[in-house]
């Protein structure tokens, strides 16, 4: 128990920005549902009833420390496992996930590799939330 609470609040900056995009959603006609450890936000239920702001993001879910935020509850269904891996990767770096995850994807495109894909981050998280056919769903 004091380790799971240790990791909230090491990963607590970071949910706490979470919670601020979370509310933006909320108030956008989101909902929100407390997952295994997590809060879970999606936009709408369906694809259909998906406004235009969710639509044109550039994601269809993002894991802020303890939120993830997914544009419709059926991509959330396909995306948990990988942002739950974020999850952890929040609980193990803390605030400094923010900088970490954005020098990897700095050192990616001076590589001339791609930002998001070649992220190690986002290779982790592909990797860990693997499917029974060795296939990974991706954010």
């Amino acid at each position: 128990m004091t380790r799971r609470l240790a990791k909230l609040a090491w990963a607590s900056p970071c949910s706490a920005v979470g919670l601020v995009f979370a509310a933006v959603v909320l108030l956008l006609g989101g909902r929100a549902r407390p997952a295994g450890g997590t809060l879970e936000v999606t936009f709408r239920d369906s694809e259909a009833a998906l406004g235009r702001l969710a639509r044109s993001l550039q994601f269809r879910a993002i894991t802020l420390g303890h939120v993830i935020i997914a544009a419709t509850g059926q991509e959330l269904d396909g995306l948990r496992a990988h942002e739950r891996v974020h999850v952890q990767q929040y609980e193990r770096w803390g605030i400094a996930f923010f900088v970490a995850y954005a020098a990897s994807s700095l050192w990616q495109l001076l590589r001339g590799r791609r930002a998001y894909w070649d992220n190690h981050f986002e290779i982790e998280a592909r990797s860990r939330s693997a499917g029974p056919r060795g296939g990974s769903r991706s954010a």
